[in-house]
């Protein structure tokens, strides 16, 4: 560690190694107080506490992970010096052009959860997260802090549009199935039962909510079928899903004619059901001029926003970054797989499919996922890679005796 060099610094490796989880802890509190509290609509009725708020809170989480990453992480190669500031250059570059800050945010998240303590973070995201929640929700019933505004065909339960409460739902969800599995009670799956169903039928949150069934859907196949989520057909499937629902992001926009959507009957029933996302696909993606490093904002309020990760990443971030972007991700499920991590694998099904519905994979609020970076950054061979999931056990051939 960088801070151990330097001579006004005595620490040793169990101190440095405490002080590094606190940053860290502290850094992922910070970002989601400020999604989940400040990104709210009492911005509209505290509008200079909240813009002071809200700089106090991403300056003192980039402070934070910014010091555990260059000085509280021991970095073994080269290599992984070059990963950190490629990176962080890169999302920091791509935040200012495309007007995401959240990328970078993101991107320092995962990097800064190198060495930590994986569960004991996961555990602090989800205190957080669902306090933050609970809090908005509150400050609604009791006070006028909180006004709920109506958009569309629901009210947005202070958010600004009700899939933005849907996405802080679905982080808490991905948290307490990722942290819980294999070890799910009866209280878990009711408890997650419970969370999909209000989802689906409160704030009306189709993705969201979708996502949250399939995921339970996949822990209850994989308790019966255990053997098939850790074979090469799942893996497979698992890591075709990124590009099969790309193409058919593409394809479905392209071929829906908003002119005369009963030329296509079958995708004009599939588009009211998710909420016409084929006509906006068509509408506001293949209208736009493809470029190297994009630029354009695909998040927001209005309704020619962007709701599709597949189609929002070669607008916002450029072919460029959508196929940084799509490397990430297939490299993470890859060595997932690899590793057999059947947990996490089923988590980032879930996680894939609600990004085919939402535009959100880089706020953390809506995506805890992201603390698994460092398999992709800092995986070693030698060593297992920084999961919550234990590990299936490799099926052991039968003695000779016994197949006699």
């Amino acid at each position: 560690m960088l801070i151990q060099h330097l001579g006004r610094f005595h620490l040793s490796d169990s101190a440095c190694r405490r002080l590094a989880q606190r940053c860290t802890e502290a850094g992922v509190a910070l970002l989601l107080v400020l999604s989940e509290v400040f990104s709210s609509n009492i911005q509209s009725t505290l509008p200079a506490f909240s813009t002071a708020a809200r700089l106090c809170l991403t300056g003192g989480a980039l402070l934070l992970l910014g010091f555990k990453c260059l000085f509280l992480t021991r970095y073994e190669t080269r290599g992984q010096w070059a990963a950190l500031f490629l990176t962080l250059a890169y999302t920091g570059f791509a935040a200012l052009y495309g007007g995401d800050e959240w990328f970078l945010l993101a991107a320092l998240v995962g990097l800064a959860a190198k060495d930590a303590d994986l569960r004991r973070l996961a555990r602090v995201y989800l205190a957080v997260a669902a306090a933050g929640l609970v809090l908005v929700q509150l400050l609604h019933l009791l006070t006028p802090l909180v006004p709920f505004k109506f958009y569309c065909r629901n009210w947005d339960f202070g958010y600004g549009h009700y899939n933005g409460y849907g996405a802080r739902l679905m982080g808490v969800f991905l948290a307490w199935g990722w942290l819980r599995w294999p070890r799910l009670r009866w209280f878990d799956w009711a408890g997650l039962a419970a969370l999909a169903v209000y989802t689906l039928t409160v704030p009306v949150c189709r993705g969201a909510g979708g996502a949250m069934l399939l995921l339970l859907a996949l822990f209850a196949a994989q308790k019966l079928l255990p053997r098939l989520f850790e074979s090469r057909l799942y893996h497979g499937l698992v890591l075709a899903v990124y590009p099969l629902l790309t193409a058919l992001s593409l394809l479905t926009g392209y071929l829906f004619d908003t002119a005369d959507p009963d030329h296509t009957p079958v995708l004009k029933a599939i588009d009211r059901l998710l909420s016409g996302r084929f006509e906006i696909w068509h509408n506001v993606f293949w209208q736009t001029p493809a470029s190297l490093l994009g630029g354009v904002p695909t998040d927001g309020d209005e309704h020619s926003s962007i709701d599709n990760m597949y189609l929002a990443l070669p607008m916002n971030k450029g072919v460029l970054g959508a196929v940084l972007v799509a490397a990430v991700f297939l490299i993470l499920l890859w060595r997932l797989a690899k590793g057999r991590h059947t947990g996490e694998l089923l988590c980032m099904t879930a996680l894939l499919a609600y990004l085919f519905m939402e535009n959100k994979p880089f706020l953390l609020s809506a995506n805890p996922l992201v603390l698994l970076l460092p398999c992709v950054f800092f995986a070693r061979p030698d060593r297992p890679l920084p999961v919550l999931c234990p590990r299936a056990e490799q099926p052991q051939p039968a003695a000779a005796g016994q197949a006699r």
